[in-house]
């Protein structure tokens, strides 16, 4: 007698294949008036000319809205989006605000962040009251003196929010990590 428990051959369940659907090259008919895309030298003969798109780029359409309240979610991408007491990796879209929530990246035309914690802000206009951020890049900043940014590139900055470097500051630090690198990598050959 084995440890080993096992099913006697005619007991093991038979391996189910999926069924993929045939569909005959002439059974899609193109659009009505639509120019059809020409098929390649190298093509199967069983591929078949498919109406030209107007609109090349077949991404569904987003969402009007989408509001997290107490939450945590992967991404989102609305035209507008709020998250409130929620906790959210990355926020896409038109306008997004966060009030006292914690989000890793914003890439918006607007975004509002009140009470909050940001890691990263792509946009055009940005709003930042009594909130902590790591990276802002935006045309326009307007930040209260609670607000603590740590590295901001904005064209302009309105109000007076704590910066631990700004472009000027950054660009310098890239420099003497770029020189120490240069140097250890230096020492590191020559021993």
């Amino acid at each position: 007698m084995t440890d080993d428990p096992s099913l006697p051959p005619s007991a093991t369940p038979p391996t189910r294949r999926r069924r993929v659907p045939h569909v005959a090259p002439d059974a899609i008919p193109p659009e009505a008036g639509a120019p059809l895309e020409p098929l390649s030298a190298d093509a199967s003969p069983f591929a078949t000319a498919r109406p030209a798109s107007p609109h090349p780029d077949p991404s569904p359409a987003m969402p009007a809205a989408v509001e997290v309240l107490r939450g945590a979610v992967g991404g989102i991408r609305a035209r507008d989006v709020h998250v409130r007491n929620g906790l959210v990796g990355g926020m896409g879209g038109e306008h997004a605000s966060v009030e006292m929530g914690m989000v890793g990246g914003i890439a918006a035309r607007e975004v509002s962040v009140s009470l909050g914690v940001v890691r990263s802000v792509l946009a055009q206009e940005v709003r930042i009251e009594q909130s902590l951020v790591r990276t802002v890049v935006a045309n326009r900043v307007e930040a209260g003196p609670t607000t603590a940014i740590a590295f901001l590139v904005a064209r302009r900055v309105d109000g007076n929010p704590r910066v631990l470097f700004d472009w000027r500051g950054a660009l310098a630090l890239a420099a003497v990590f770029g020189a120490l690198a240069a140097l250890m990598k230096a020492t590191r050959h020559r021993a």
